[in-house]
């Protein structure tokens, strides 16, 4: 198959490769088939790409690389959704969001993917200890409250 995407051009892929999200993303319901691309240039960094949209794409992370001691639990019904049977086999990413403050992580809406079954799902953590919006770079003169990352805007594209 292929797709072709704004950001890396035409990809091709197998439909095994392909990554469902039944009840799609947040603000993005509409789409629901995506691949999961490493960055080619900022380590720690992925792509959500969808398969029909070319422009659409979110930037993830997993969640150490911005708070240390994230922890979710996997509601029962989310877990049959993901067909998971074992949480440690769980892929869980935080979405990148860039705005006027800065580098954010949503920490309240993180993504859990099932790799075996190429299933994924977006939580709604609602009674979180966790912001929508966690900076994650310092303000300037401040030390770093989390490792540094990405290393500036410039390798980043736009996110949907």
């Amino acid at each position: 198959m292929n797709i072709l995407t704004t950001r890396f051009g035409l990809i091709q892929a197998s439909e095994s490769e392909i990554y469902r999200i039944p009840e799609g993303l947040l603000g993005f319901r509409s789409y629901t088939q995506y691949l999961h691309l490493p960055d080619p240039v900022v380590s720690g960094l992925s792509w959500l790409q969808s398969t029909t949209a070319a422009d659409l794409a979110f930037g993830l992370v997993a969640p150490p690389l911005a708070v240390s001691d994230y922890r979710i639990e996997i509601r029962p019904g989310d877990r049959a959704a993901l067909e998971l049977h074992d949480d440690r086999a769980a892929m869980i990413y935080v979405v990148l969001n860039r705005g006027g403050g800065g580098l954010t992580v949503n920490l309240q809406g993180p993504l859990v993917f099932n790799p075996v079954r190429r299933l994924g799902r977006q939580l709604v953590l609602t009674s979180s200890r966790y912001p929508v919006r966690f900076p994650l770079e310092s303000s300037a003169g401040a030390p770093p409250a989390t490792p540094t990352l990405l290393p500036g805007l410039t390798p980043m594209r736009a996110t949907a």
